[in-house]
């Protein structure tokens, strides 16, 4: 069974909730990259990846989020063999969004038939929650 875009985002959502970093970890290529309005940081290992992670469920925690819907926008193929997967985001509590909104592209390669990520283009960082920057 070939994966979809729709199972990768429902795994890059549920592994924040639930929590699972090896979910996340499946779905990212080394170094992983997150574009965000202020800069871009390069994830180079897998404890670097962690420690961000741990950050981000610091920032679930914070916002307490009901519900975590991502709606794709876009799935597109590239002449190179790589796919840009873009989608919005909305986070809601209590019926309320938390946060506007936002729409985010991930840079795709399928890797024995399963969607793994190198970059996450206008990526939402996690330090406008905790207030910590780096990862």
């Amino acid at each position: 069974m070939t994966d979809t875009f729709e199972n990768f985002l429902n795994d890059i959502t549920r592994c924040f909730l639930e929590p699972n970093f090896d979910l996340w970890r499946s779905r990212l290529i080394l170094p992983f990259s997150i574009v965000m309005k202020d800069g871009t940081m390069v994830l180079s290992d897998v404890d670097e990846v962690k420690r961000n992670f741990d950050l981000y469920l610091k920032a679930v925690e914070i916002m307490k989020p009901d519900v975590i819907d991502r709606s794709i926008v876009s799935f597109e193929h590239c002449d190179d063999g790589s796919i840009l997967g873009t989608f919005r985001t909305r986070v809601v509590r209590d019926g309320i969004l938390v946060i506007e909104p936002y729409a985010g592209t991930a840079l795709l390669r399928r890797i024995d038939g399963r969607l793994q990520m190198s970059s996450l283009l206008n990526a939402r960082g996690h330090h406008e929650w905790t207030g910590i920057r780096g990862h």
